[in-house]
């Protein structure tokens, strides 16, 4: 049986899934028994490091079937829960309160992390890829009607006009399309703000997004109030374009402030963020599913961006390793689509009205008001559709304290979606797809772990505290095995999309910061706020980010954690079990923090437009009709760089007006002018390839057009670069030496600035005395 599932037949697919289910229930019942017999050390380690062998001949044979991939991750199981169940019975002993505490905490950690290992062994156990995609009816009239809404808060006024001007080059009956701009930094009671400078940028934004929306030919919308954020947006929104849906939602005393506009009822919904700039296939790609399937209410496709995330960027890892959003749109997603549980991801998604309109329109009880939506949708019965190809174009927070923004907005809402509609309670929800959400929203309780997984070899060196009580033979019969093996299994699973050092040291750098954001939720569960997360902005030059001085904290924590250990090893030999196994867990995380070092040093980010990396062929044709064949290397909406010919190079000029002809993969020619502004000195005939830096020229609408829709408009181009990434898989040996040598090297300028800082701050405070205390004369009297 093939791993890609051909048949998009609902019954079909659930006959898969109760056969699949069915068989991997039998084996974890077996696997559990067998977990439980007692061996002794020396049997175990030979069952151990012998079944750890057979899971490696396995993966290194790399097939994808599914019986060998169940096998593998059934195998890879079997060692964690064997070590499970050591922890349990054979390490858990009072010796001391602290101790105790130490010790349930740690024994928590750790049984989270295998907990939540194995519910992703569960949603991956079949990624369902779709290769049979359905396609439109030849009869444009049977087409159904598309509403684009295109919510925006605070983001420059670019960036919401490059997204608007691509949704009119989709490919799709311009009759049956009605885009929309929803203003909500423009509001009513924005304009009316107590303070003048507030109101007054309110109304500007407000006048600059109109004429921006009359200028394109689409359609600006606002309200009054700024409730429930962007959930109370797009609601409002549906409201005004169809009353019915207003009576079905139950709205009091509603009405529209948007004079003059028209009621649309369109049959769907395309949610796309200001920043989400589709491709001209997005609606041909995803509207057929809801022809062929009556009950589906969501086509969600991935999240593509742009430009590398602020931890990315600092330590330099971008086109190195795969993007850090591609584990979860290009595995995880997939498996979560096989159990029918894809969810809503907040943008880049069509929604069918009727099922929006069933439930209220958007939720927003949470702040996730994307993964609450489709659980409430779930629950009815609806189905939901994953598309893997790339057909939008994002951009990723610029900076460390917007990531950590995102990212704890992300963790408070799936832990309210948790805590308020815990998914395992859920009533019309299937068991499987329980623990496809229970999965989702137990992933962001990592900040606990984390933080608890570096303070255990501490309390120990530290303080003496026995939180971990085994020896080191126990630890290479029971814990190796299963460390390797849950490594190993996870390697096959992502590592051509992460590798798996990188997800250690991603949820480590977030972990401080998730911490108490989650503990604020477990206390109040209705208290966190949506906050936008900033988009576009710039960096000038390399600098320390405050909230990176945790780190150096925990780093000096390490240090002296050595310091201990070493005395402990000398003082105490009896303890030299213990000792050994806190100082190598203790090196560990001392890799961990100096990575967490690396991305919290801000690295300068002043382009204007990020680049597209790229390798395609074109040609620049001159006023006289002269044609030099060039190869397109990277573009922006601010200009092109080509790779030229060493002899063809000689013949351009700087300053020289041009035009780049191009073709994208469905063979639409684009004619772009530019204008040459930088030659590399490179005019000899030897010469290879001369890179040509260019700028686009023109100013109108049409001319923007035409760059938004070379540039954006190929989803081709897109799937290329995933598919790019995925020839680099790493090694998993070498992805922890590339890691390490990025973090060390960014760790020490981070320590070096630190320092330089300080001083500073030292020399400053020291001048503040000298001159307002010791310089002080008294007064005479």
């Amino acid at each position: 049986m093939a791993l890609n599932a051909e048949s998009e037949n609902m019954d079909t697919k659930g006959g898969q899934r109760w056969i699949l289910w069915t068989a991997l229930a039998v084996l974890w019942i077996y696997i559990t028994y067998a977990a439980t017999i007692y061996l002794e050390l020396r049997d175990q380690i030979l069952v151990g490091w012998g079944f750890f062998a057979v899971l490696w001949g396995c993966v290194r044979r790399g097939t994808r079937h599914v019986p060998l991939r169940v096998f593998i991750l059934l195998l890879g199981a079997f060692l964690s829960l064997r070590y499970w169940m050591f922890r349990t019975f054979e390490t858990l002993s009072y010796t001391g309160p602290w101790d105790c505490v130490g010790m349930l905490l740690l024994y928590g950690a750790e049984s989270y992390g295998i907990g939540i290992h194995f519910l992703g062994l569960f949603v991956n156990i079949w990624p369902l890829e779709r290769k049979d995609e359905p396609t439109l009816p030849d009869d444009p009239t049977r087409y159904p009607s598309v509403d684009i809404l295109i919510p925006t808060y605070n983001e420059p006024e670019e960036i919401v006009r490059t997204t608007a001007v691509a949704c009119t080059l989709l490919d799709y009956p311009q009759d049956k399309l009605n885009i929309y701009i929803l203003d909500d930094g423009g509001t009513v009671a924005q304009r009316n703000h107590p303070d003048p400078e507030k109101a007054r940028a309110a109304q500007i934004r407000h006048e600059r997004l109109q004429r921006l929306a009359q200028e394109i030919g689409v359609h600006y919308m606002t309200r009054e109030e700024n409730e429930h954020a962007k959930a109370g947006n797009i609601n409002y929104a549906l409201q005004c374009l169809c009353s019915a849906d207003a009576e079905k939602m139950d709205i009091q005393n509603y009405t529209c402030v948007n004079v003059g506009i028209q009621q649309t009822c369109s049959d769907l919904i395309l949610i796309l963020d200001c920043d989400h700039v589709p491709t001209r296939d997005f609606l041909t790609r995803t509207v057929p599913y809801f022809l062929r399937d009556e009950k589906l209410f969501l086509v969600q496709t991935p999240h593509f961006f742009i430009n590398p995330t602020p931890v990315e960027k600092n330590l330099g890892i971008h086109g190195i390793l795969p993007g850090e959003n591609e584990m979860f749109y290009r595995r995880v997603h997939l498996g979560l689509d096989f159990w029918n549980a894809s969810f809503f991801c907040g943008s880049a998604a069509l929604m069918r009205r009727s099922c929006l309109a069933e439930v209220g329109g958007i939720q927003g009880e949470t702040i996730t008001e994307d993964a609450e939506t489709a659980l409430e949708l779930h629950r009815r019965g609806y189905h939901s559709v994953y598309v893997r190809r790339p057909m939008v174009c994002g951009l990723s927070p610029e900076t460390f304290d917007a990531f950590i923004l995102q990212r704890s907005r992300w963790a408070q809402g799936m832990v309210q979606i948790f805590l308020l509609k815990n998914p395992l309670l859920a009533r019309g929800l299937s068991l499987t797809q329980k623990l496809c959400y229970l999965n989702s929203c137990f992933f962001w309780f990592f900040g606990l772990a984390r933080i608890v997984f570096f303070l255990a070899p501490l309390a120990y060196l530290f303080f003496g505290l026995r939180v971990y009580n085994a020896s080191v033979i126990q630890v290479m019969a029971y814990a190796l095995p299963h460390l390797f093996a849950s490594t190993l299994t996870a390697h096959y699973l992502y590592g051509d999309v992460r590798h798996t050092l990188f997800s250690e040291f991603f949820e480590t750098v977030q972990s401080i910061y998730l911490l108490p954001a989650i503990l604020a939720t477990f206390k109040n569960p209705r208290s966190p706020r949506f906050k936008v997360t900033p988009k576009g902005g710039h960096l000038r030059a390399d600098a320390p980010n405050p909230l990176g001085y945790p780190f150096c904290v925990m780093l000096l924590l390490i240090l002296l954690g050595l310091v201990a250990g070493v005395n402990r090893w000398m003082t105490l030999p009896l303890e030299r079990d213990v000792v050994i196994i806190c100082l190598f867990w203790n090196l560990y995380n001392l890799g961990i923090i100096v990575l967490c070092l690396g991305a919290a040093w801000e690295l300068h980010q002043w382009r204007r437009h990020h680049r597209v990396v790229t390798d395609e062929p074109a040609e620049l044709i001159s006023e006289t009709g002269r044609s030099v064949p060039v190869r397109i290397r990277d573009l922006s909406l601010g200009g092109v760089r080509l790779g030229v010919a060493g002899g063809s190079a000689s013949t351009l000029r700087l300053g020289e007006t041009l035009t780049l002809r191009a073709r994208d993969s469905s063979q639409k020619e684009y004619r772009l002018a530019l204008r040459i502004v930088r030659l590399d000195p490179c005019h000899m005939m030897n010469q290879e390839e001369c890179t040509v830096g260019c700028q686009w020229v023109g100013d109108g609408l049409q001319a923007f057009a035409d760059r938004v829709g070379f540039i954006y408009g190929d989803s081709e181009r897109w799937q290329r670069f995933w598919e790019s990434t995925s020839r680099r898989r790493v090694p998993l040996g070498r992805g922890y030496v590339l890691l390490l040598r990025a973090g060390i090297g960014q760790a020490f300028q981070r320590i070096a600035g630190t320092c330089i800082l300080l001083g500073f701050f030292s020399r400053r405070m020291a001048e503040f005395i000298w001159t307002r205390g010791f310089k002080r004369q008294p007064k005479a009297s």
